[in-house]
C-alpha cells in the first residue's frame, strides 16, 4: 500500500473515530457522565484542534465511578450501530478498559483476535482511579494494578524480563480461566477502595508506565470544553499540568521518523464487519 493510500486511509479512519466520539459524547450529555479527552487525544486537541495527523487511535477517561455509570447506562440503553466492548461482558476480550466499536467495519489488530470479539474500528475509554499514599500502599496498589491487568489479558507479557515472564506463567498456572473472573473482581475492589478520597492523587492503570505516573488529585474536578475536528470536546480544565506531566513540551512535534501509525492494523475496513468480509 502506497504512502497516498495511506493517507487517505488514515483520514478515513480518523473520520470513523470522530463520529464514534459524536455519539459518545451525546451519550454522556444526555446522561451527565463527564469525561476528558485522554493521552494523545488531548495533545492533538491543544496542538493541533484535531487529531495528531498521523495518529491513529482515540481515547478518553472518566472517573472510575463515571465510568462504571457509563458502562451501566449503555448496557441499558445502547446506542444503535455501536458495540459497547468490557472484559466482564466478553470474557475473551483483553483489555482492563473499554472500547465502543462501529458495528459494520473491521479493525483487526492482531491474527488471534479473529473470531474471538468483534473488531471494528474503536473509540478507547479508560477509567481513572486514585493512588494510596505511603510507599507500602503503594507497592500493594501497583501489584494488585499489574495482577489485574494479567487475570485480564490472561497471557504473559512478551517485553518484559525473564523474571516477570515465569512468574506471569505461574500466576496464570495456579488460576483457572474459570477463576480468574472472581480473581479480577476482588483485586479491582481493592483497586477502587481509594477512589473515594479526593485527597489522593489521580492515576491510570492501563499499562506499568500510566500506573506509575501519578497526576494531581484535582485533575477530575473541572472540565473545559476543547475544540477537536470541528466540534467541541470534554477535557480536564488542568489540560496543561497534564500534558506537561505526560509529554513534557508537549508543543513539539516528534522526529519526522516517529509520525507513524501506532497500531497499523492488519484489516481495515469501513463497511463490513471481519466476519462479513
Amino acid at each position: 500500500m502506497g504512502r497516498i493510500d495511506e493517507k487517505v486511509q488514515l483520514r478515513q479512519l480518523q473520520e470513523v473515530q470522530l463520529e464514534i466520539l459524536k455519539k459518545i459524547d451525546a451519550f454522556c450529555r444526555n446522561h451527565q457522565i463527564v469525561y476528558s479527552l485522554y493521552a494523545g487525544t488531548l495533545l492533538g486537541a491543544v496542538r493541533h484542534q484535531g487529531f495528531i495527523p498521523w495518529d491513529d487511535d482515540l481515547d478518553i477517561c472518566m472517573s472510575r465511578a463515571e465510568y462504571n455509570r457509563f458502562l451501566e447506562a449503555w448496557e441499558k440503553e445502547p446506542v444503535p450501530g455501536y458495540v459497547l466492548q468490557y472484559k466482564e461482558a466478553e470474557p475473551a476480550f483483553t483489555q482492563s478498559f473499554a472500547k465502543i466499536r462501529k458495528d459494520h467495519t473491521t479493525f483487526l489488530q492482531y491474527k488471534w483476535e479473529a473470531g474471538r470479539y468483534h473488531t471494528g474500528i474503536f473509540v478507547d475509554i479508560f477509567p481513572v482511579d486514585r493512588l494510596p499514599s505511603g510507599k507500602i500502599q503503594r507497592l500493594l496498589f501497583w501489584y494488585r494494578c499489574m495482577k489485574y491487568q494479567l487475570y485480564t489479558r490472561e497471557f504473559p507479557p512478551s517485553q518484559n524480563g525473564v523474571l516477570v515472564r515465569w512468574l506471569s506463567r505461574w500466576l496464570l498456572a495456579i488460576v483457572r480461566p474459570n477463576q480468574r473472573a472472581n480473581q479480577r473482581a476482588r483485586l479491582l475492589e481493592r483497586i477502587m477502595r481509594t477512589d473515594s478520597d479526593p485527597t489522593l492523587q489521580t492515576v491510570m492503570i492501563e499499562t506499568v508506565a500510566t500506573m506509575r505516573q501519578a497526576h494531581s488529585n484535582t485533575l477530575l474536578d473541572e472540565y473545559v470544553e476543547l475544540p477537536f475536528g470541528g466540534e467541541h470536546f470534554m477535557c480536564f480544565a488542568q489540560w496543561d499540568a497534564y500534558l506537561k506531566r505526560k509529554y513534557g513540551t508537549y508543543l513539539a512535534l516528534p522526529p519526522e521518523e516517529e509520525r507513524m501509525w501506532k497500531h497499523h492494523p492488519l484489516i481495515l475496513d469501513f463497511e463490513h464487519n471481519l466476519e462479513e468480509r
